[in-house]
């Protein structure tokens, strides 16, 4: 017992010399009422777990999240069409943010990279149709991806199709957003739909209806970075200022982590860079043991 307790000791040292263990956030200054996030579709499960986080420091901050396709989002912003003001927009793809920005709708030094991802082949978990290339995707009778006009995944999909020499060959069909092209592909909702490309933190969240059958290479794609920024719009400008800037800490891109994301985080310590390292990479090795073991038993 005295072993063990000396090495958790030793643990937790080393933790707070690596900045693993930090001081809360500061309290959100002034909050009136719920900030609202438009975020992608793909962040529907890893933000809200962000969130509650943070409110383990902010216990009176409440959020109110808005998924879906960045560029359809974005697009409603700019028209003035979202219901309720939006405080932070957590766009994957640079281009849904650079048109915010260009319509001066952000709010100055609050833009942000934050994460990467990478985009991954799926077929239904029942399918026998065997992919090792991107040109295999021509044995498909259909495949799912994002609508490029509101979907940035679908752009991501349309250059990786392109520079795989397929282009204009394949019978597409097009998603609302990548969840919509996970649930298109899924085993439980497929007839003709053979296959789709979602990204590979999507496809990890329904390893019981898809499987990864490829993961194309990265360089046949534009690098897929998340970015945030607080909107002028806001009616919760320091509460919202405050989470964005939470997004960054080694907490945040943690916990991002476990669901496969590639944080970018913000310049630091070098200890602080190496305890996201090792904390993220922990929690990456029991996502992959889990995929693993669910293959092993398929």
């Amino acid at each position: 017992m005295k072993k063990r307790y000396r090495l958790a000791l030793a643990t937790a040292s080393i933790a707070l010399g690596f900045g693993i263990i930090q001081a809360k956030p500061a309290q959100a200054a002034t909050f009136s009422g719920p900030i609202n996030i438009y975020a992608a579709a793909s962040l529907t499960d890893t933000l809200p777990q962000v969130e509650a986080l943070y409110q383990q420091s902010n216990p009176d901050v409440t959020f109110m999240n808005t998924f879906g396709g960045s560029t359809g989002l974005a697009n409603q912003i700019i028209m003035g069409t979202n219901p309720k003001p939006v405080d932070i927009f957590f766009s994957v793809s640079q281009a849904p943010l650079d048109n915010l920005q260009l319509n001066n709708k952000l709010i100055a030094g609050t833009r942000q990279d934050i994460l990467n991802n990478t985009l991954a082949i799926i077929t239904p978990i029942n399918s026998t149709l065997r992919i090792s290339n991107v040109q295999d995707l021509l044995q498909a009778r259909q495949v799912a991806i994002g609508d490029p006009a509101s979907v940035p995944a679908g752009v991501f999909a349309q250059q990786l199709f392109a520079n795989s020499e397929i282009s204009g060959k394949l019978n597409l069909v097009l998603g609302t957003d990548v969840r919509d092209v996970l649930n298109k592909v899924s085993s439980d909702t497929t007839d003709t739909i053979d296959a789709g490309v979602v990204y590979t933190t999507d496809a990890l969240t329904a390893l019981d209806k898809v499987k990864i059958a490829y993961t194309p290479p990265i360089d046949l794609y534009s690098p897929i970075v998340y970015g945030s920024a607080v909107l002028q719009q806001t009616q919760n400008l320091d509460a919202a200022r405050d989470f964005n800037s939470f997004l960054v800490t080694p907490q945040a891109l943690s916990v991002f982590q476990v669901s496969g994301f590639s944080p970018i985080p913000e310049p630091m310590t070098t200890g602080g860079s190496i305890a996201v390292g090792i904390v993220g990479l922990m929690m990456k090795r029991k996502v992959k043991a889990k995929a693993k073991a669910k293959a092993a038993v398929d």
